[in-house]
């Protein structure tokens, strides 16, 4: 299963990569490539799509650099201008303090759950699971090689970010045990699932 990043987040990424200074594409995507499993769809083809909108938007200026093997004999390189920095701000402001729910075809699907055949229906949320343990198992090594370095201010938000996103699938992974168990019983397809509440969103509530 692979990570599906949302265009504000690869905005938010690659302003940011561009705030330690300019950088060329393809160092641009080396290091994309090298943040790991989080941002494993960020393809070339992806990555200048974005940098050509960002600089036609202002955000983002370019120019071509001499000395590299291409056609071409040139590369291009990007810049954050006033605007860039204006933008990333903006946006990772934005993204610090508010909820987006992005997979909701999945929550749609489950509720059509009794259309599928009980032992098909468990079969699929196996196959699920299974995908989820191994972007799980990447993660994890990810997370691995980032507390082997030194120490360091950039470092440590990644790893902050990465056990954000292995606490996330590590819940998809209890619910859907919880899930299989409950379209295992007799009246699983018909009773409604019981939960107890965590005593963190018990405190919320009240």
């Amino acid at each position: 299963m692979k990570t599906r990043t949302p265009a504000d987040a690869r905005t938010l990424m690659v302003l940011g990569l561009l705030q330690s200074g300019p950088k060329h594409g393809y160092e641009l995507h080396r290091i994309l490539v090298a943040h790991g499993t989080m941002h494993a769809d960020f393809k070339k083809p992806t990555l200048y799509h974005l940098l050509h909108r960002l600089t036609v938007q202002g955000a983002v200026k370019v120019h071509s650099e001499a000395g590299t093997r291409g056609r071409r004999g040139e590369r291009l390189v990007f810049a954050l201008t006033p605007r860039g920095g204006e933008l990333f701000q903006e946006l990772l402001r934005h993204a610090l303090s508010t909820y987006d729910r992005v997979e909701t075809t999945f929550e749609m699907a489950a509720a059509y759950l009794p259309w599928i055949p009980a032992k098909e229906a468990r079969a699929l949320l196996m196959k699920r699971r299974r995908a989820i343990e191994a972007l799980h198992a990447d993660v994890e090594s990810d997370l691995d090689h980032l507390t082997a370095q030194p120490a360091s201010r950039i470092l440590a938000a990644r790893s902050l970010a990465t056990d954000h996103a292995l606490s996330l699938l590590e819940a998809e992974l209890a619910w859907l045990d919880r899930a299989m168990r409950h379209l295992a019983t007799p009246a699983g397809r018909t009773t409604l699932l019981q939960r107890s509440r965590t005593p963190t969103y018990q405190a919320i509530r009240h």
